[in-house]
């Protein structure tokens, strides 16, 4: 980890540390305007564009850090919002970024949303009425009625792009929270004992925690990868972010069922901090694209490719 990466982690820790990861009811977490104020949803957006500069790195590094406190904010959805704008909406306190109107990610609290469609170009519109909709997480995802006027957006990356980016954060935001089940479970079985023993010592609980930390190396190896390629081979990004969402989605499968395994009755209540990260594990696993949806697309570039061609696109 670089010097600048060490110091985003330790900023983060900072702001995140105490934060009580439940959000009052029919409002967003308390959390968010500090967030906004710090600038967290202009990272990664060059400045001349109305970010406020840093890396794709750093973006998911607190992408990351706020998954795994299990606080829910719309960090990555007003980041991929602002990337495509461009610059910054006036008098518009929450826009955020879809690419379908089915299931809008915190449209209820959004003043503006910019949807980017598979097919058709990328508009900008006003929030209207919307049907009120979560995830298992109990994230809002609002069904959006579009009766205001839309604003093309000529400018706006492809969808291809947006799906990208907005797929890659998803994968870090699995990574982060696979790391906090991960610590939670490691927290529990070091303390808790059975037959005067930490359950750690016996062989079958530490087998399961060391599994989990493999798929933990395995999804942090391919998120790194899949941002450094979004960095600097932009041309190669969704390859990249297939093999990193399809890696992160299995991780938080096995993940989220070991963390509850090993925790027992404890890790299923609702008093025990457990539930906020593996619900956003089972929640955002098919979001932006399902591990099987992006297992075809891998497939379908893997088809399309010649022998030389598929090594370079696996193994850059």
């Amino acid at each position: 980890m670089s010097t600048e990466n060490s110091l985003i982690t330790e900023v983060a820790a900072d702001v995140l540390s105490g934060v009580d990861p439940q959000a009052p009811t029919g409002a967003l977490h308390p959390l968010w305007p500090t967030l906004v104020e710090l600038g967290w949803p202009q990272v990664g957006v060059a400045e001349a564009r109305g970010g406020v500069g840093g890396t794709l790195r750093d973006l998911t590094e607190l992408v990351a850090a706020t998954a795994a406190s299990g606080v829910s904010v719309p960090l990555a959805e007003a980041s991929v919002a602002r990337w495509i704008l461009g610059a910054e909406l006036e008098s518009a306190p929450l826009v955020v970024a879809a690419t379908s109107t089915d299931a809008v990610p915190w449209a209820r609290f959004a003043s503006h949303v910019v949807v980017c469609l598979e097919r058709g170009s990328a508009y900008l519109v006003e929030r209207g009425e919307v049907e009120p909709g979560e995830n298992l997480a109990g994230e809002p995802r609002d069904a959006l009625r579009l009766t205001a006027t839309t604003t093309p957006l000529p400018d706006a990356p492809p969808h291809e792009d947006v799906l990208a980016r907005s797929a890659l954060l998803n994968a870090a935001a699995l990574l982060g929270a696979a790391r906090g089940a991960y610590e939670h479970t490691r927290e529990h079985v070091a303390q808790r004992e059975q037959f005067g023993r930490p359950l750690i010592a016996l062989k079958a609980v530490a087998n399961a925690l060391a599994e989990m930390r493999v798929h933990l190396g395995a999804t942090e190896t391919a998120v790194a990868r899949a941002v450094r390629v979004h960095e600097q081979e932009p041309g190669r990004a969704l390859v990249a972010t297939a093999a990193a969402k399809i890696t992160a989605a299995r991780a938080a499968t096995s993940i989220a069922r070991s963390a509850h395994q090993l925790h027992g009755a404890m890790g299923v209540t609702r008093e025990h901090p457990l539930h906020h990260v593996t619900r956003k594990l089972w929640a955002w696993r098919d979001e932006c694209g399902t591990e099987r949806s992006w297992s075809i697309e891998l497939g379908r570039i893997a088809l399309g490719s010649d022998e030389p061609e598929l090594w370079e696109r696996t193994t850059a």
